[in-house]
């Protein structure tokens, strides 16, 4: 069975994602910023096989405890989940700069501090794979004109990912960034047209059927690449 980190897995999608890769029989180790948060901890005392962590990934500190814990593991699937959304249907010139400077740190400073702490372990599994889930708000030529932080955000974390699959690729680390889809969650509303299930299950297929020739892809969960 595999080695299974996903980030923000106390809810919405991540939860989902815990949820189908545990039934599996796959280890998950699940980090969480509130790692108290009845939802994960219900699904873990469900599966032995999930281990769920403090996780805060805007802190140095923090990622580097949940990294010590795989010191000489190996991690085939880490899924940079995490994130945050604050002003979603705001006018876009009220954006509050503290607000989008903690959704820079959480959607593209988080995903790089994770991803760093553990490219030895992914690098040891030699066939493995790094996945953001970005979000069709991250194309820049389809900016929807509106929530400038979450979308200045996901461009940026699209860009990062790009240049590590150019430079970690000949260590067996397949890099992907996946659009999931709009779903009803905290982040996505009651207005989504999916649930958290449908999406987890459409990403989890999409990261199984990925291959070393989908390295750098910017893709949705139909296997079509996002225009950057």
């Amino acid at each position: 069975m595999a080695m299974i980190v996903i980030t923000g897995a106390e809810q919405g999608l991540g939860l989902e994602l815990t949820r189908l890769y545990a039934e599996e029989g796959h280890h998950v180790v699940a980090g969480c910023l509130n790692p108290n948060t009845p939802a994960i901890r219900a699904l873990g005392e469900q599966h032995e096989q999930i281990s769920i962590f403090a996780l805060d990934v805007t802190r140095d500190g923090s990622v580097a405890a949940f990294a010590d814990r795989f010191d000489g593991k190996v991690v085939d699937v880490l899924i940079n989940n995490a994130g945050v959304h604050f002003r979603k249907w705001s006018v876009p010139e009220r954006v509050s700069f503290e607000d989008w400077e903690t959704t820079l740190r959480v959607n593209t400073l988080g995903p790089a501090r994770v991803s760093f702490a553990l490219r030895t372990s992914l690098a040891l599994a030699g066939t493995s794979k790094l996945v953001t889930i970005s979000s069709d708000w991250g194309s820049v030529s389809n900016h929807p004109g509106t929530a400038y932080d979450y979308c200045s955000s996901k461009a940026a974390v699209n860009s990062l990912m790009r240049g590590l699959a150019m430079n970690w690729s000949s260590q067996g680390v397949c890099v992907l960034m996946v659009h999931p889809g709009w779903m009803r969650t905290t982040m996505g509303g009651s207005d989504a047209p999916m649930l958290a299930g449908e999406a987890a299950f459409k990403v989890k297929s999409t990261i199984e059927n990925a291959t070393a020739a989908d390295n750098g892809r910017y893709l949705n969960t139909d296997g079509e690449n996002m225009p950057w």
